[in-house]
């Protein structure tokens, strides 16, 4: 009966010592995958970030169009206008100031 419980004491140690094992490179294995996660949350943020600017100059440039399209002008003409414009702002802003 002692070497049987010897054996089983054995037995018990080894596979003790394979599950600390496993165990120990399932925690390196989750440690790189939070690794890669934070890293992907990043990548995700930058490329939303990305896609906001690009959307953003997509409707400045979708406004512009529909602007030149309104009145037939051509780009030229509507930068013209626009400048005229801010210019007449600023002289109102001047004059607001004096």
């Amino acid at each position: 009966m002692a070497g049987n419980s010897k054996d089983i004491i054995d037995s018990l140690i080894a596979k003790f010592h394979a599950i600390s094992g496993l165990c120990k490179s399932l925690e390196d294995e989750n440690g790189t995958l939070k690794d890669r996660l934070v890293q992907c949350g990043q990548e995700m943020q930058a490329l939303q970030q990305r896609y906001d600017e690009l959307e953003r100059k997509y409707n400045n440039l979708k406004l512009s169009q529909s602007i030149i399209a309104q009145d037939g002008s051509s780009v030229a003409e509507t930068k013209a206008r626009f400048a005229r414009l801010v210019r007449e702002i600023d002289k109102c802003i001047s004059l607001l100031n004096e």
